[in-house]
């Protein structure tokens, strides 16, 4: 079933109510993606999971910064988590949203040529 299906299929049968708190869910989720900080970080484990050291090294930037965006997709539901002793890896919660990223940066990264 392609994407447009499956969307035709999960809200056929909402209210406009529902649908409503659908769109307010869709732009909440859309605003954890809008920092590009949070994207470098999807980008670095869209291909498997990584500890939070070696997404400090993957994205270049601070431990602080690095460690509050993290925090921010994991409570979005964006990224899942799991410890080993002292050590924090993060992975991807949903494949759809590698899918959807991945689009989009196609999408822009064309447009630059």
């Amino acid at each position: 079933m392609n994407s447009k299906a499956k969307v035709k299929q999960a809200t056929k049968n909402l209210s406009a109510k529902e649908m409503e708190k659908v769109f307010i869910g869709v732009a909440e989720y859309f605003n954890v993606l809008s920092e590009p900080s949070r994207l470098r970080i999807m980008y670095a484990v869209c291909g498997g999971e990584k500890s939070v050291s070696e997404v400090l090294k993957l994205c270049g930037s601070s431990q602080a910064n690095v460690s509050r965006h993290l925090s921010a997709l994991y409570k979005a539901g964006i990224l899942v988590r799991r410890k080993e002793g002292a050590t924090v890896y993060y992975s991807i919660a949903d494949s759809a949203t590698v899918d959807m990223c991945q689009a989009v940066c196609a999408k822009i990264a064309e447009s630059l040529h």
